[in-house]
């Protein structure tokens, strides 16, 4: 595919103001055992936007994502996605509302055995009377938004780390959703590969208006394709805004993640001090 033009999500960035909400998170409590994951958090995502999901190892940030998945439910709290509460719907109104979705993972969770073409035609087997030759098509087609034309006969194994998160992603792509959810999409990849994934998330952006929420720790993938981005810490969430805003937020464990400043360094020196409190 021909390289196209760098583009960024301020291009685009959709005035979302008056918009009632596509994701609405209320009260989000989640619990392992006796470890409070979430603590009551809200949350709201608007149709076009980009959302990025910040926030160190551990915070909640993954949780959080399967919850809006429909993969887990939570102790307390609502999730409404596209006017229906995830965790009171019956199945079929279930099964509509994760039509809707799709899911890049950050290991790419392509099966092993089946094909790049086969992965990524299974949603459309899955969920449609298509017939074969249709799904055919539909997978190449998929595959060629990705950048990924001619490897649907080969096994994921063959691919490139990049390859598989594209495959994955054109296997996102397979069932036309109005929302993609993105685990880690740079992680584990080199620079030049991850700022190739970064740009493949802009130009689908703007090519389909989706709606995406990306939950990631790389922070200048985040600047880059964020609409609004919202700051997770120990199950709270600490900040949401514009990339301007988060930038500038006074909050000091928010300038410590954005600035990139270790646990117990004095951003206004050039050494450690001690009793540091994020």
């Amino acid at each position: 595919m021909s390289e196209m033009p760098r583009t960024t999500a301020e291009s685009f960035r959709p005035h979302v103001a008056a918009a009632s909400p596509l994701v609405r998170v209320r009260g989000l409590r989640v619990c392992y055992g006796d470890h409070e994951v979430l603590g009551g958090i809200d949350l709201d995502v608007y149709r076009g936007e980009t959302m990025v999901i910040l926030g160190p190892s551990g915070c909640g940030k993954s949780t959080l994502l399967r919850h809006l998945e429909g993969l887990a439910w939570p102790v307390a709290g609502s999730i409404t996605i596209a006017g229906v509460e995830i965790a009171k719907a019956s199945r079929r109104e279930l099964a509509r509302v994760r039509r809707l979705m799709g899911v890049s993972f950050q290991s790419a969770a392509m099966f092993n055995s089946m094909t790049v073409g086969e992965n990524v035609a299974l949603p459309l087997r899955e969920h449609t009377d298509l017939a074969d030759s249709t799904i055919r098509l539909m997978t190449r087609m998929k595959l060629q938004q990705v950048g990924l034309s001619g490897v649907e006969d080969l096994y994921p194994a063959q691919l490139s780390g990049g390859m598989r998160k594209r495959a994955s992603l054109a296997r996102a792509l397979a069932l036309d959703p109005e929302i993609l959810l993105f685990d880690e999409p740079s992680a584990g990849l080199d620079p030049i590969i991850a700022a190739g994934i970064d740009q493949l998330i802009l130009r689908l952006k703007e090519a389909f208006r989706m709606t995406m929420i990306v939950v990631t720790h790389e922070m200048q993938s985040a600047f880059l394709i964020a609409d609004r981005m919202c700051m997770l810490d120990q199950g709270s969430i600490l900040a949401v805004g514009s990339v301007a805003e988060i930038r500038a937020h006074p909050h000091p464990r928010v300038r410590q993640f954005v600035r990139r400043i270790p646990d117990g360094f004095d951003e206004g020196s050039t050494g450690y001090i001690t009793g540091f409190e994020g």
